[in-house]
């Protein structure tokens, strides 16, 4: 009896012959796998062998020498000046009425046109603008006059002359009047169309206050009864008839005294003097102020002036590292001494302390700096600038036996000697000149 044939799994021959393509297949992978990581390590090896400015002996380089590149750049050489960071000028503000001070403003305050500077009796005492000081008092009927320019030129910058009827800049007229009791009235004031000597007080720009001279409650010398400061007009004949008799016997008794009081190695007037500082006339001075631009003060020696160019834009380097642009707006052209120097000195080149003269460089900074006055600081004034020239470091530079300069290059692996002419050293680097140079020429520097 015959058996049908059943299907079953295949032969032993099929199965073995999966098994070997498999493993085939796994090897191949591997291998690959291998190649990539070795391709890998070779890569690093090869670019660390290569990178960096270290070279072995094979590149004609010892091992740890360094090399660099001859590159154009714009070179520098400055000289370092020391100098003082502060503010303008001193100008110094009297008070002309007379009475007792109410209130003063603090050291440091910044008083800008139209601002109270000080109040007398309670009454203010206004800055404004102007270069020719106040001498008279300003009323219709007095002759045509730059201080009467200035007061209407400060009426109309303050918005008191809103209909534009101010037309002749000198004169006192109608408009005026009535422009001044428009301020008189923002301020207070009796509205008289007058402006009383002392009332205002005229300065060539905003003042910061360095010094307050006087105290609250105090009367200034020669002061009139606050009820006559008050009323400033009444009676004013025999307030200057009693005010000239009254100053004429004290002027008798200071002379006396002057030689007790007096440094004697000061012939000018002590800045608290009446009368004493900006001319303008009897009186004290109440505040000592600046400017409020920022300058800089430099003192040059002679040999440094043509560094000092006017107008030329320069760093200035702060207290902790900070730094500041500014420009040159002032150079002196005479240059002092130290004041230590005795009048037998004078004709030397540096004084009894050893410092030489010097002359006055002032920089006006483009930005305020907080937080600094009287600080030192200092400026770094150039000397000459190269553009464009082919340089090298400088530790690149050697000297040669014939009393020259030269460079080792890396020529295709070899070292070779250039010669070369320097010229400016600055920031580290050299200018260089010479036939076989060129841009971008590998050279070695010395250790």
């Amino acid at each position: 009896m015959e058996h049908p044939e059943v299907e079953g799994p295949p032969s032993d021959g099929w199965a073995g012959e999966g098994r070997t393509s498999t493993r085939r297949g796994r090897r191949w992978l591997i291998a690959r796998a291998l190649a990539v990581a070795v391709a890998a390590v070779l890569a690093v090896v090869l670019l660390d062998s290569s990178s960096g400015k270290h070279h072995d002996a094979d590149s004609g380089v010892p091992a740890g020498d360094i090399t660099d590149s001859v590159t154009r750049r714009t070179l520098s050489e400055s000289a370092t000046v020391d100098g003082t960071l502060g503010y303008g000028s001193t100008f110094e503000l009297y008070d002309r009425l007379g009475g007792t001070f109410t209130w003063l403003p603090a050291v440091g305050a910044v008083i800008g046109r139209g601002g109270t500077l000080w109040r007398i009796d309670d009454q203010p005492v206004v800055l404004m603008y102007g270069s020719v000081p106040a001498y008279r008092t300003l009323e219709q009927g007095i002759s045509d006059g730059p201080d009467v320019a200035e007061l209407n030129q400060n009426l109309i910058e303050l918005g008191y002359d809103p209909y534009g009827a101010i037309t002749n800049d000198e004169a006192f007229s109608e408009a005026t009047a009535a422009a001044v009791k428009r301020w008189q009235k923002a301020e207070e004031l009796p509205e008289t169309g007058e402006v009383e000597l002392g009332r205002v007080v005229f300065a060539p720009s905003a003042r910061r206050v360095t010094a307050v001279k006087v105290a609250l409650g105090q009367d200034p010398p020669g002061a009139t009864a606050p009820s006559e400061s008050k009323s400033p007009h009444k009676g004013k004949k025999e307030k200057r008839a009693r005010d000239k008799h009254v100053k004429e016997e004290p002027k008798k008794e200071a002379a006396e005294e002057k030689p007790a009081k007096q440094n004697p190695a000061k012939d000018s007037p002590s800045k608290e003097s009446p009368g004493g500082g900006s001319g303008t006339g009897a009186g004290e001075v109440v505040l000592t102020t600046t400017s409020t631009q920022q300058l800089v003060q430099l003192k040059v020696k002679p040999e440094q002036q043509q560094l000092a160019k006017l107008g030329e834009t320069v760093v200035v380097q702060l207290p902790g590292g900070g730094q500041s642009h500014g420009r040159i707006t002032q150079v002196g052209t005479v240059a002092s001494e130290s004041t230590g120097s005795s009048a037998e000195e004078k004709g030397s080149p540096s004084s009894e302390s050893g410092e030489s003269a010097t002359i006055p460089v002032t920089i006006t900074l483009r930005h305020h700096v907080a937080h600094l006055d009287e600080a030192p600081v200092s400026v770094e004034l150039v000397k000459s600038v190269r553009r464009n020239v082919l340089t090298v470091p400088a530790t690149a530079l050697i000297a040669t036996a014939g009393g020259g300069y030269a460079v080792e290059a890396l020529v295709q692996d070899r070292r070779v000697t250039v010669s070369v002419t320097p010229g400016m050293f600055a920031d580290g680097y050299v200018q260089v000149e010479g036939a076989r140079l060129r841009e971008g020429l590998i050279v070695i520097e010395s250790q």
